[in-house]
């Protein structure tokens, strides 16, 4: 069965949405971005140091809207691939979440990554 993780319109206005579970004691986040008319997600982790990316509610880009940086070490990733592009994590990437676009939802299709 396919989750709804969000509507294309939440991605307005930063291009990104975080979304959160809780499962007992444990707490995972991932978060959606769209980018040049496509859609993506990956777990909100740092390759690098294993810490959320962002440090405000749904804002993932650089100030060019071109990059995801990493609030903690300024790392950039591609948006469409997840790759690190620039910091201390470059050459690694991002865990990639599959996802589809039903109409105006976004749609999860693998269980929700609770590492």
């Amino acid at each position: 069965m396919s989750e709804i993780l969000c509507r294309l319109a939440d991605l307005n206005a930063n291009g990104a949405k975080e979304i959160v579970r809780q499962d007992g004691n444990r707490r995972a986040t991932m978060f959606v971005v769209r980018y040049e008319g496509r859609t993506h997600a990956y777990v909100n982790s740092c390759p690098h140091a294993r810490l959320p990316l962002n440090w405000n509610d749904d804002v993932f880009f650089d100030s060019t809207g071109r990059y995801i940086l990493c609030a903690n070490h300024s790392a950039r990733f591609d948006a469409a691939s997840g790759q690190c592009v620039s910091g201390p994590c470059k050459g690694l990437s991002l865990t990639p979440v599959e996802i589809a676009v039903d109409g105006d939802a976004v749609v999860l299709r693998q269980p929700f990554p609770m590492s």
